[in-house]
């Protein structure tokens, strides 16, 4: 368990945030075959990478759950598919943020998405790596990623 400190100067108070990695689960993994890959020209100008990201918060459950995807397209044809679930167990999620149904926002007392997506993108790239060795793609590892611009792409869903 990891344990975060977030001093709070307004109230002259700490927080303590305990968080974990509980499970990682693959939702989707597809690839084509590498005969019919064989034909298409594949190169680092051909080859387009999209990324996605989600986070769903369980306050309930003291969960955050990061899904994480990526997709290669030659051609706008697609070659691979990937998409995996990251569950973070938080000991006292009201410590992280809070739900204003009201107004339909969330309230982050303590910004742990981007640790969080960080580490579900590089546990991504090594799925992803032992998935396409031994393939036409293994020459092409997942790239590196403006996390700035995937969090801008993140979307946040409240679980019931």
């Amino acid at each position: 368990m990891l344990r975060i400190c977030i001093k709070e100067e307004y109230m002259n108070t700490e927080t303590n945030i305990l968080f974990s990695l509980e499970s990682i689960e693959e939702i989707l993994y597809s690839i084509s075959s590498c005969d019919s890959m064989a034909h298409t020209c594949i190169n680092r100008e051909t080859l387009r990478v999209q990324f996605m990201t989600q986070t769903f918060l369980n306050i309930k459950n003291n969960q955050v759950k990061i899904k994480v995807g990526t997709k290669y397209d030659i051609q706008e044809v697609s070659v691979l598919n990937l998409e995996l679930l990251f569950v973070f167990g938080i000991n006292n999620i009201d410590n992280l943020v809070s739900v204003d149904r009201d107004n339909m926002k969330l309230n982050f007392k303590a910004d742990l998405i981007p640790t969080f997506i960080n580490v579900a993108i590089g546990g991504m790239r090594g799925v992803l790596y032992e998935k396409v060795k031994s393939t036409i793609l293994e020459a092409y590892p997942l790239p590196l990623i403006d996390l700035q611009e995937l969090i801008k792409q993140n979307t946040f869903h409240v679980e019931e």
